[in-house]
């Protein structure tokens, strides 16, 4: 069985100064690939709290208006929104809540409180219930002027959809990653196989066969590849710790944290072996093609 990791016993490939600076270039490489994977996975957990947690989800918002009693007017809405068929709760958010919701926007300021703030009732609607949002929101204008529905779908489809488009964008950025991994190994090891071409035909005379010339360049390169590939992993974690500290010490931050979860944190620690198997197989596949040539 060939070893993933083996040193080259006859080749001495360790002492090739053309693959001294191939761990470096395979640590850069893995370092981006970390982080489009934390950006990929904390994009995805990202998206589906936005969808559990806005999907049944609205907003009716009432309009400040110094000429009438607007708690009056709250009362009136929820009544009615909770008495509408298919909505499980309705709750007037207080003033001081609307305020806080406006910090990251405004900073915290004394005078937040004397602004003409709408006041916001949460609506929350039951699954798989059909309601006629347009019928419910002239309703809602007929009892109380001033009054309106926000419906948060249309947003959130905006978001989804930007926040899908940006995953694809890291996926692609991932597969350019990997295809420079791949030419950067193949120059390598072709670089490697012209450096030993006299040790080669000389294994060749004594009987060796290709793959063991084969096991001898992937070991080799696969352990580069694993040694490089570490580093970068760390470095990259060591990122992804930073930004969700300075993100976690801001009051009001509009950046959420890195949150890679199980999947994504499997990923990560699967990618030096992952990028190792690819040089290995890479390898393999250049080296034994170069042989046949040779021959």
């Amino acid at each position: 069985m060939i070893k993933l990791f083996g040193k080259s016993a006859e080749l001495q490939l360790e002492k090739d100064v053309s693959t001294r600076y191939l761990p470096v270039v395979i640590s850069a490489m893995i370092f981006l690939a970390a982080l489009s994977i934390g950006g990929l996975f904390s994009l995805s957990n990202a998206i589906n709290t936005w969808s559990e947690t806005l999907t049944g989800n609205l907003t009716a918002e009432i309009a400040y208006d110094p000429a009438i009693d607007l708690d009056q007017e709250v009362t009136t809405a929820v009544k009615l929104l909770s008495e509408t068929p298919g909505v499980t709760a309705a709750r007037a958010i207080e003033k001081d809540e609307t305020l806080k919701l406006l910090e990251p926007f405004l900073g915290k300021n004394a005078a937040l409180s004397e602004l003409p703030v709408p006041r916001l009732i949460e609506i929350i609607i039951a699954e798989d219930s059909a309601i006629d949002l347009a019928a419910l929101n002239e309703k809602l204008v007929a009892a109380v002027p001033g009054a309106r529905l926000d419906i948060n779908r249309p947003w959130l489809d905006k978001m989804v959809t930007l926040g899908r488009s940006i995953q694809v964008l890291a996926a692609a950025i991932m597969l350019l990653i990997g295809g420079v991994t791949v030419i950067i190994v193949i120059f390598a090891v072709r670089t490697g196989l012209i450096m030993h071409s006299e040790v080669i035909q000389v294994l060749h005379l004594i009987g060796a066969r290709d793959n063991y010339i084969a096991e001898q360049f992937q070991n080799y390169f696969s352990r580069l590849s694993f040694l490089g590939a570490l580093p970068g992993l760390i470095v990259a974690i060591f990122v992804m710790f930073i930004f969700n500290f300075l993100v976690g010490s801001l009051e009001a931050s509009m950046l959420p944290p890195l949150s890679l979860g199980i999947e994504g944190s499997i990923a990560l620690l699967l990618l030096p072996f992952l990028v190792a198997l690819l040089t290995k197989y890479t390898v393999r596949q250049v080296v034994l093609k170069s042989l046949g040539r040779m021959m």
